[in-house]
């Protein structure tokens, strides 16, 4: 599904393999294990990255290590959590190694869509309980897993948190009234909302194939001449808004709106409004582009439990521990597609968008909902089963995206049975 491509794996492969030679180990499968319950993660984060390493990304024997040390590839800006820690609790344990599911007339096995798709890790909650527990790979319960496009929602929900404390006075403001640099660009016109639902009109051409492609201009001159991200946004020219194109460019500016009403960069706010008052057990890291730059399009690393619990805070509306994060207001807005363009199989055949939150066909809109990332990235929510699934992968298919999501609700259905 090309809406969750960061493709700086793909573009950056491409741009150095006849040029760089890297060298990444991969890490062999080994069996799936319940992780140990530490209270907090202080696992070390690399000082020092090699860009050269980025020819190896998508190698298929070495994208299981590559998407767990993205702190060796790209510069990083480190998301601090805070002096409390609140690890989620263990539930009775639910065993999903004969899971099944019905997928294109056919009867699957749970096990054999980890294998195919290159399972890093598995986390499935059930009443803010873990209920079943599995990594792969080396990997364990304080491995930073990269999200890839997961990171957009994280962004959407800072610009939520923004409109709560009327820092954003409203998303149908034009915005670059909140963010001047971008005037005389494609974005004059565009409003937050339009933004927020990839729908900017902002000439834009994701096409991973075509090497003159919007994508491919982008991380040559961003990443790789090093050009301020803001001058190349200012370049870009305005087309039909309202209209839903997806491009990883607009979370990129929503990410320069959340740090201007914050006036701060964007893993300072992550840590402020997200970290922090989630009780993460983890600091985790995001990746920048090589002028120091927060990428918030992209590359939020972080361990798989406060990972799950962002789609923990969907659940609960918005609320975590008592205290309201984010309210509940967004939190329906953000996930129920209303514009006849962002309907499931209109923006995306089985799937709708929202705001950075992809919707499933057949759900009910606001209780079913999914932050997803390139290569098998995804945060599930069943609101009704109270059910979060939290899945990290390396699929070089990279096309799996609604027989995963098949697949998770059968794994609603098995955690949801009275034990």
């Amino acid at each position: 599904m090309k809406k969750k491509v960061v493709s700086l794996f793909v573009a950056s492969a491409l741009l150095l393999s006849s040029a760089l030679i890297a060298s990444a180990n991969a890490v062999e499968p080994e069996n799936s294990a319940l992780a140990a319950k530490p209270a907090q993660c202080n696992d070390p984060i690399s000082d020092t990255y090699d860009v050269s390493k980025l020819v190896t990304i998508l190698d298929e024997d070495k994208m299981p290590w590559n998407f767990v040390h993205m702190d060796q590839f790209l510069p990083h800006s480190i998301i601090q959590k805070g002096s409390k820690v609140h690890p989620f609790k263990r539930g009775k344990i639910v065993d999903l190694s004969t899971l099944t599911y019905k997928f294109k007339g056919e009867t699957r096995k749970f096990t054999d869509l980890m294998k195919r798709s290159r399972t890093n890790g598995l986390l499935v909650i059930k009443d803010g309980k873990i209920v079943n527990e599995q990594y792969f790979n080396g990997n364990g319960a304080c491995t930073r897993f990269t999200t890839n496009s997961i990171a957009k929602s994280y962004v959407s929900t800072l610009v939520g948190i923004a409109v709560d404390e009327g820092k954003i006075k409203s998303i149908d403001d034009i915005i670059t009234d909140y963010v001047p640099e971008l005037k005389g660009s494609g974005y004059e016109e565009a409003t937050i909302r339009d933004v927020l639902q990839m729908s900017s009109g902002v000439d834009w051409d994701e096409d991973y194939s075509n090497q003159n492609s919007d994508i491919w201009r982008m991380f040559q001159d961003v990443v790789f001449n090093k050009m301020p991200f803001k001058d190349f946004i200012k370049d870009l020219q305005g087309g039909r808004p309202h209209t839903f194109n997806y491009k990883s460019v607009d979370a990129q500016v929503l990410t320069f709106l959340v740090e201007n009403v914050n006036m701060k960069p964007l893993h300072e706010v992550l840590s402020e409004k997200l970290w922090k008052p989630l009780d993460m057990t983890s600091d985790a890291y995001l990746n920048q582009d090589l002028n120091n730059n927060d990428l918030g399009f992209s590359f939020i690393n972080a361990p798989l439990r406060d990972l799950a619990k962002l789609g923990q805070l969907f659940l609960q509306d918005g609320k975590w521990r008592g205290k309201q994060i984010v309210s509940a207001k967004w939190v329906k807005e953000a996930t129920t597609p209303v514009d006849a363009d962002l309907q499931p199989n209109v923006a995306y055949p089985h799937f709708g968008y929202q705001y950075q939150w992809w919707v499933p066909e057949g759900a009910t809109f606001g209780h079913e909902f999914s932050a997803m990332g390139f290569n098998g990235q995804y945060i599930y929510v069943d609101k009704d089963a109270k059910v979060v699934i939290a899945k990290v992968s390396a699929d070089p298919e990279d096309s799996n995206d609604y027989e995963e999501i098949t697949a998770f609700r059968e794994i609603v259905k098995a955690v949801s049975k009275k034990q």
